[in-house]
């Protein structure tokens, strides 16, 4: 399904009293680019945002270039949350001539798409898919975002200012959760806890509502006589998925009295908020989100903008799928054309040298593709006037290892 492309404009046929120009038409020379996302499914909100501030990168595009004689097209397709029909998806795309793709927001729907992309010479790039287990150099695969590597440094800052020794995992069975699973294993061993449980769960539709409450009650007999102020659970999930957990974490007498870590995919979801913002709260959850810092130009801008056409607040990924379009756009503009090899190796050029600053500030990518300067957010939920509401906690510095706290976050994050 196209949503992007802009509708031919209908032909007017002359009347008499019209004077007919001479004048050859502009040519236009018309860039095509496609965003696979899943607009149904557990990340459907998440995917909304991303669709509108990818198409606002579309309409800065046509704007910035038309005088160049350049169109900007956005080609849009649901993968569902699937990494099957992710696939599916990516075909429709390339035969439509795409070859520039804002790949699928997770790392299952991207791990869907690579080997299609590897084989076909098409450019995917993330906005939000994490897993370090596609951390890999010399494929189609970029991202915007840091890998789970990183994340996984911010929640180990977290852990260490909590003072936790003994840490739980419950998470989703799939690339996102398998890497994280595997950092945290890693950063356990330089941080000084310990991993006393571990518990993972289907995360297909048909499965998790009874998968995810067998790994929560599995983690609760575990850690039965554990839990106190140096155990946290670490939880990670999506939004569907999500709210089955922390519904399971609530009714469950030991869990519900445990510290909650969070992780990028529940960050700020509205979803989580309604169904499991009570859990979330009393047990003071801190979470991670890849973030833009609020307070750049460029991210300003972009905040104006993007509330004027999608009514919304921009939250993670919308800054950084605009940045993702609006990156791919500005590359194919400068070479004069979506060709993928040259493309590619001007995103590959631009990344090492930070030529481009958008919304989520300067973009520099590693030797694999990803965000090598990831900037992080700590977000909690607190009970105002008897609603459950998200506050920002803090933020992480990844090359100082350090968090500063905002002045609510701080009281949140020590308060009894």
């Amino acid at each position: 399904m196209s949503t992007g492309g802009q509708a031919p404009s209908a032909t007017t046929t002359p009347t008499p009293t019209q004077t007919l120009t001479t004048s050859p038409p502009t040519a236009q020379k018309v860039f095509k680019l496609g965003a696979l996302l899943p607009l149904t499914g557990g990340f459907s909100s998440y995917a909304k945002l991303a669709q509108c501030a990818a198409q606002l990168a579309i309409d800065d595009l046509n704007s910035e270039y038309a005088n160049k004689g350049y169109k900007f097209e956005l080609y849009v397709e649901d993968t569902q949350l699937d990494p099957n029909v992710a696939l599916q998806k990516l075909q429709t795309l390339y035969a439509k001539g795409v070859r520039a793709v804002h790949a699928g927001l997770t790392s299952r729907e991207a791990s869907g798409e690579k080997p299609f992309a590897d084989q076909n010479k098409i450019i995917l790039f993330s906005a939000w898919s994490t897993s370090s287990l596609l951390a890999i150099p010399n494929d189609w695969l970029y991202r915007i975002v840091g890998t789970d590597a990183k994340q996984i440094r911010a929640i180990g800052a977290i852990l260490k200012e909590l003072g936790v020794k003994n840490v739980a995992l419950i998470y989703r069975k799939d690339p996102y959760g398998e890497g994280l699973y595997i950092e945290l294993q890693k950063e356990a061993t330089r941080r000084g806890f310990k991993l006393v449980s571990v518990a993972a769960y289907d995360p297909d539709p048909k499965a998790f509502p009874q998968a995810a409450p067998e790994a929560v009650r599995k983690i609760s007999a575990e850690v039965k006589d554990l839990v106190g102020p140096d155990f946290a659970l670490v939880i990670v999930s999506f939004e569907d998925d999500g709210a089955v957990v922390l519904k399971a974490i609530g009714q469950d007498p030991i869990l519900s009295k445990a510290r909650l870590i969070g992780t990028e995919g529940m960050a700020f979801s509205p979803i989580l908020l309604q169904e499991g913002g009570a859990v979330m709260a009393k047990g003071k959850i801190v979470g991670t989100a890849n973030w833009a810092l609020p307070t750049t130009p460029e991210y300003k801008e972009f905040y104006r903008k993007f509330k004027a056409k999608c009514g919304a607040e921009p939250i993670t990924p919308a800054p950084q799928s605009y940045d993702v379009i609006k990156m791919l756009g500005e590359i194919m503009a400068s070479i004069g054309t979506d060709d993928p090899d040259k493309v590619r190796t001007t995103l590959e050029q631009w990344g090492r040298e930070g030529r481009y600053k958008g919304a989520t500030g300067v973009v520099i990518l590693d030797e694999n593709g990803d965000r090598a300067n990831p900037n992080f957010l700590l977000w909690g939920v607190t009970i105002k006037n008897g609603t459950s509401t998200y506050i920002e906690v803090g933020y992480y510095d990844y090359d100082k290892d350090s968090i500063e706290f905002t002045p609510e976050g701080k009281q949140y994050f020590y308060g009894k």
